[in-house]
């Protein structure tokens, strides 16, 4: 049990509120609620009229009476489709890591950067790793990528809008040519990071899909330029990372239908990808 030191007692009454709220069948009144919570009017009252102006509950009728809205259910379903990821994607993630050697991470969209929710690190002498909770850029990473070309018009746009910030002399600086980019990932399947990151660190990322056929995260890894080419990292380690994809999104339910699931890497040389980086 909490310290009292610590209770915060609007905070509870808002919380018991929406506990209320979310287990009745039916919208209660300002009365009903009052009651039922041991609380006066006029504070449940403000609690009502706040929740109502973020669109926690919907108010309706007259006398007015409070429902719960689906804004609760936006928020926390949100870490519940994470932990459900993450928990899919534990054995394939293990594998391509042991398979590969390399560093090897599970990324989502989080607003405009991919979160990292879990990164094994390379069995290299030198170290070069995502870190969990770490948020990188978009448009200059592999799976960054990725979730950009699935995200819709509207990211990209933004992203636009704010500039596009180049890291290395390889980073994708013109908006044309990263539109043209995600064009490539989306019919490819996957998405490459040619140090546009990081000087000298090769990524290589595809999504992960569920039983809607909508894009959740990003596998991919990470390998040093002074150990493995372009041409490696694509033809070599992409179709390892291909299958770990396309595993974890069998079972989420991603029924496999279509050209929209990860791919197979195209018959293009690594090298010239890389030349063709630098605007």
């Amino acid at each position: 049990m909490a310290r009292a030191g610590y209770d915060v007692p609007g905070l509870r009454k808002a919380l018991g509120l929406i506990e209320l709220l979310c287990d009745s069948h039916e919208p209660l009144g300002l009365s009903e609620i009052s009651r039922r919570l041991g609380l006066n009017k006029p504070m449940v009252l403000r609690i009502l009229r706040t929740l109502e102006r973020r669109s926690w509950i919907l108010r309706d009728g007259n006398p007015p009476r409070y429902a719960i809205s689906l804004r609760p259910f936006h928020h926390a379903s949100k870490p519940v489709r994470r932990l459900t990821l993450r928990k899919a994607a534990e054995g394939p993630l293990r594998r391509l890591w042991e398979g590969t050697g390399a560093s090897t991470y599970l990324a989502v969209l989080d607003g405009d950067k991919a979160l990292y929710l879990e990164s094994l690190d390379s069995e290299s002498s030198v170290q070069v790793s995502g870190r969990v909770g770490g948020r990188y850029e978009l448009h200059c990473s592999a799976p960054g990528k990725v979730l950009l070309a699935h995200a819709g018009e509207g990211l990209f746009r933004r992203l636009v809008r704010r500039g596009l910030r180049p890291l290395t002399r390889h980073t994708i600086r013109r908006p044309d040519l990263l539109r043209r980019e995600l064009q490539g990932i989306l019919r490819r399947g996957y998405a490459v990071d040619l140090e546009e990151y990081v000087d000298g660190v090769l990524c290589l990322a595809v999504p992960v899909f569920d039983w809607s056929e909508r894009v959740v995260g990003s596998v991919g890894i990470t390998v040093l330029r002074m150990y493995c080419t372009p041409r490696r990292l694509v033809h070599g380690l992409g179709p390892r990372v291909i299958a770990a994809g396309r595993e974890i999104s069998r079972v989420l339910g991603f029924p496999g239908r279509g050209t929209s699931g990860p791919g197979t890497p195209p018959a293009v040389r690594g090298e010239d990808l890389l030349k063709g980086r630098a605007p």
